[in-house]
C-alpha cells in the first residue's frame, strides 16, 4: 500500500483527513509541525507527501526546500494544501518544486484522485530517470575506455618500443624505469577491467565474491604494503599516520582484501592535499574491523555515502580521472560480508569510516 506523510497543524482536520485516506487503502503517518514532518520524511521515505502551507516556525515552503535537498528525495511526489487560491503562493511552491495543490475545504474525492494521478506520474517520471540514468552510464563508459584504457595501453605500447631498442644495444640500466612504467600501465589496466567485471556482476545480482579461506591475514602488514605501493607510484608526497590495536583477519581472501583497500587509500591519496598528512585508525569494536581514514583533500566538492554509485566522481565529475567505480564497488562488497561504509565530505575534510566482521569464517 502506498504510504503518505501528512504534515498538518489543524489536528482535526489531519485526523479527518488520515481517516479519509486509510479508508482508500493507503497507509498515513501525520506530523503537526513543519520539522516534524521532514524528519517524518526522512524515517520513512514515503510514496507521496500532503503538506499545509501555513504551519508555525517552519512553513510548507521550508518543509519542501529541506526535502527537495535531499537528492533521493528529488522527485518525491509533494502535494500542498492551502487555504486560499493565491498566484503568488503557487508561484513559489512550484519553483521551489511542488506537484501538485489542493485548496481548503477540498472533496475527499478530489484527494485521491489528485494522490493517484501524482503517484502514477511519479512512477513515469522514476522510469524515465532511469533512463537516463542508463543512458548517462553508456556514454560515461565510452569516455571511461578512451581514458582508461587507451592511455596505459598507449604507455605500454611505446615503452615497450623503447625497450626493445634498449635492449638490442645491451642498454639495460635505462631499460629497466621504462619496464616498471610498463609494469605500471598493466597494472592501471587490471584494476580497470576487474572493477568492469565486477560492476556487470554485480549489476547482473550476482556476488563476485564467493572464495574465503581459513587464512589469517595480517591486515596491518597488508595496508603497510598498499601505501607503500601508492607513494611509489603518486607524482605527491603523502605522509600516512596509522594508529592500530587491532593486526588480524579470519577467514577472508588475502588478495581481494588488499585489492579493496589498495582501492580505498587510493581514492584517498589520489585526491589528497599533500601539505596534510592522511590518518588512518585501525581498531576493533564488538567483534568488527574498524577503519577510520582522514584526510584533507584538494579542490572542492562535497560527498555523503548516499553519493556513492556507479560511475560517479565527486571530485572532477567532467575529468574521467579514474573509473568512478573505486567507492561503488568497495561499499558493494563491504555489504557482501555484512558490513557497512559511510563517508563524508565538506570544508576541505574526508572521512571513510568502513566495518567489516573480524571474521568471516
Amino acid at each position: 500500500m502506498p504510504t503518505i506523510v501528512l504534515i498538518e497543524d489543524d489536528v482535526l482536520l489531519a485526523e479527518n483527513t488520515k481517516t479519509i485516506l486509510e479508508l482508500n487503502g493507503f497507509v498515513c503517518f501525520v506530523a503537526h509541525e513543519g520539522q516534524k514532518g521532514v524528519d517524518l520524511v526522512l524515517a520513512i521515505a514515503p510514496d507521496i507527501v500532503i503538506c499545509d502551507i501555513m504551519l508555525d516556525e517552519v512553513d510548507g515552503f521550508e518543509v519542501l526546500k529541506k526535502i527537495r535537498a535531499i537528492p533521493k528525495f528529488l522527485y518525491l511526489p509533494f502535494i500542498f494544501l492551502t487555504a486560499r487560491a493565491d498566484f503568488l503562493d503557487k508561484r513559489k511552491g512550484m519553483n521551489l518544486g511542488a506537484d501538485d495543490f489542493l485548496t481548503k475545504p477540498f472533496m475527499s474525492k478530489d484527494l485521491i484522485e489528485t494522490i493517484r494521478a501524482r503517484l502514477a506520474l511519479s512512477t513515469q517520471k522514476q522510469a524515465s530517470v532511469g533512463m537516463e540514468i542508463r543512458k548517462n552510464a553508456v556514454d560515461v563508459f565510452y569516455n571511461l575506455s578512451s581514458h582508461e584504457y587507451l592511455t596505459p595501453l598507449n604507455g605500454i605500447v611505446n615503452l615497450s618500443e623503447i625497450v626493445l631498442e634498449l635492449l638490442q644495444s645491451q642498454q639495460m640500466e635505462e631499460a629497466l624505469p621504462l619496464i616498471e612504467g610498463i609494469y605500471a600501465s598493466g597494472q592501471r589496466m587490471l584494476r580497470t577491467t576487474r572493477k568492469l567485471l565486477w560492476y556487470n556482476q554485480l549489476s547482473n545480482n550476482n556476488n563476485p565474491w564467493r572464495n574465503a579461506s581459513n587464512h589469517i591475514i595480517q591486515i596491518i602488514e597488508i595496508q603497510k604494503k598498499i601505501n607503500q605501493n601508492l607513494k611509489r607510484s603518486s607524482s605527491k608526497h603523502i605522509d600516512l599516520a596509522m594508529k592500530a590495536n587491532i593486526a588480524t583477519l579470519y577467514g577472508y581472501d588475502e588478495n581481494l582484501v588488499e585489492q579493496m583497500l589498495t582501492e580505498l587509500y587510493q581514492n584517498i591519496y589520489q585526491y589528497a592535499d599533500p601539505s596534510y598528512k592522511v590518518y588512518a585508525d585501525v581498531r576493533l569494536e564488538n567483534e568488527m574491523f574498524v577503519l577510520i581514514i582522514r584526510n584533507r583533500y584538494a579542490g572542492n566538492y562535497s560527498m555523503t555515502t548516499d553519493d556513492i554509485k556507479p560511475f560517479f566522481q565527486a571530485h572532477h565529475p567532467k575529468d574521467m580521472n579514474g573509473a568512478g567505480l573505486g567507492l561503488y564497488i568497495v561499499k558493494a562488497w563491504v555489504q557482501s560480508v555484512h558490513g557497512n561504509i559511510s563517508v563524508k565530505g565538506s570544508n576541505h575534510l574526508f572521512e571513510v569510516l568502513l566495518k567489516i566482521p573480524i571474521s568471516n569464517v
